[in-house]
């Protein structure tokens, strides 16, 4: 198990001084997860950001590619294609370093019974899951009408890097909201409710709406008559993602109580 260093100790105490709460309230246990969360970036972090740029790299260059296969041209490429290897890249450069300070944390905390987990309801706000649902169910079912009107090759090749972002998206929530609460006194319940609910924003899925202006605006390789339906289709999800910023923003800087 690696100890903390000391690079940890002094960021997460800036962790501490940001939320209002003394450095002399830090515990081994706030240490551990709050560390790496404020920047800190023990050796084994750097396995979880090598993945994330292994997968931007070799995501971005892999697309070029997709010609190769069976019955599609060069035209059929999204223009947006290498932008869904680095969102979904980036999200893991910066999630996967948590996910791993967490499972220190719980290796350190051992078998202690650890207290309910919050609902997901509790965690994610409305204008959150309606970004998720018409990111990526809005989006699956205008590519799959795209392909079913007019055998769309471009429409399918979208839809399956649709596929890519809800992979990563839904990573990163499952891991985020079925974790368990790890803590062991009062302060360290309260920085674990904080950290559930602001890091679901690893997450913003109305990113994976964007790259499809791309197309819109260059090369439009969509089938006629779906372009105002694509700019709606990105407008609404990106508005309804920021509509959710907006709301978690206007609840305060979230405070620690004990």
């Amino acid at each position: 198990m690696t100890d903390p260093t000391e690079a940890e100790v002094k960021a997460a105490g800036r962790w501490l001084a940001k939320h209002d709460v003394p450095a002399s309230r830090l515990t081994p246990l706030l240490v551990r997860r709050l560390g790496v969360r404020a920047g800190a970036r023990p050796g084994p972090t750097w396995t979880g950001m090598l993945a994330g740029l292994l997968l931007i790299a070799f995501g971005s260059f892999a697309v070029q590619f997709l010609s190769l296969l069976p019955g599609v041209d060069h035209d059929d490429l999204p223009e947006g294609r290498a932008a869904f290897c680095l969102f979904a890249g980036l999200q893991l450069l910066l999630w996967l370093p948590v996910r791993w300070a967490d499972r220190r944390t719980a290796a350190w905390l051992g078998s202690t019974a650890p207290a309910p987990r919050p609902s997901w309801r509790g965690v994610l706000n409305g204008w959150f899951v309606a970004a998720l649902v018409i990111t990526f169910g809005g989006g699956a079912a205008l590519a799959v009408a795209m392909v079913l009107s007019s055998g769309s090759v471009w429409a399918l090749l979208w839809l399956g890097l649709l596929a890519l972002g809800t992979v990563v998206v839904a990573a990163v929530l499952i891991g985020v909201l079925t974790r368990p609460v790890l803590a062991d006194d009062e302060l360290s319940r309260s920085v674990d409710g904080i950290l559930r609910r602001t890091e679901t924003f690893l997450a913003l899925p109305a990113f994976y709406a964007l790259p499809v202006l791309a197309d819109l605006a260059t090369t439009n390789r969509q089938p006629p008559g779906f372009a105002p339906w694509l700019i709606a289709y990105v407008v609404v999800a990106v508005g309804v993602q920021a509509a959710g910023l907006v709301q978690h923003r206007r609840r305060g800087r979230l405070t620690v109580t004990a």
